[in-house]
């Protein structure tokens, strides 16, 4: 549910100066879709936990200024989950996950080339907007880090949490998914599922494997439902 007063993202959002120009697209909803005016009040985000109170003071043809007050420091809440997912050759699916977990609350995404990627395609400005707009429509004051895609042997060497799940398809012992208490991070393969080597991999580095239902999913609801599970 969505308050009264709408969010919007400030890149540039700070405790100084005390007023501020928009940025072009804030200016437009403001003006053009809500009919806003001087000395209405919505809030600002920079997305990275800073919020701010902003008042309309004036609007002109080409600029909206506000002013700044309330400032308030949020954390995101909750345990701090990681989803590691394989890109999709359909990227409207890919961007419908996105979404989706974001307003779930996950706290980053690691898009990866796995060897059964069909497609390297990622959208960088694309689907960092959609995650901004599906923050703000969730009312999240710190967005999630959507990383630049890498393949599952480089994630598999940097600092990840201690509890590690992989999601596969294969006939083997998987305990369920479940909800967690503390920082966690999933993997979910692409279509073909990850090979039997990107598993050992991963199995190497201490990930359990889980399974998602009984049923088998697509990467892209593996993403939603294993971010869903996980959260609880």
């Amino acid at each position: 549910m969505k308050s009264d007063t709408p969010i919007f993202y400030h890149s540039q959002l700070s405790t100084q100066p005390a007023s501020v120009v928009l940025e072009e697209e804030t200016q437009k909803h403001l003006v053009t879709v809500l009919r806003m005016q001087v000395g209405d009040h919505f809030v600002l985000t920079d997305g990275k936990g800073l919020s701010a109170k902003a008042t309309i003071h004036q609007i002109a043809k080409k600029q909206v200024t506000v002013s700044l007050s309330a400032y308030e420091i949020h954390d995101k809440p909750g345990i701090k989950i990681s989803l590691g997912i394989s890109l999709l050759k359909n990227t409207t699916r890919f961007e419908w996950m996105l979404e989706k977990v974001t307003e779930l609350g996950v706290h980053e995404i690691f898009p990866l080339i796995t060897e059964r990627t069909e497609r390297q395609y990622f959208k960088k400005e694309r689907f960092n907007q959609i995650v901004r707009s599906a923050s703000l429509q969730s009312e999240q004051f710190v967005f999630p880090l959507l990383y630049e895609p890498q393949s599952l042997e480089s994630l598999l060497q940097v600092d990840l949490p201690s509890f590690r799940y992989i999601a596969h398809c294969y006939s083997t012992e998987k305990s369920p998914l479940t909800k967690q208490s503390n920082d966690c991070i999933l993997l979910i393969g692409p279509e073909g599922d990850f090979t039997h080597d990107e598993i050992e991999a991963a199995l190497q580095k201490k990930f359990i494997p889980v399974g998602l239902g009984v049923t088998r999913l697509r990467t892209e609801t593996a993403g939603i439902v294993g971010v869903s599970l996980l959260r609880g």
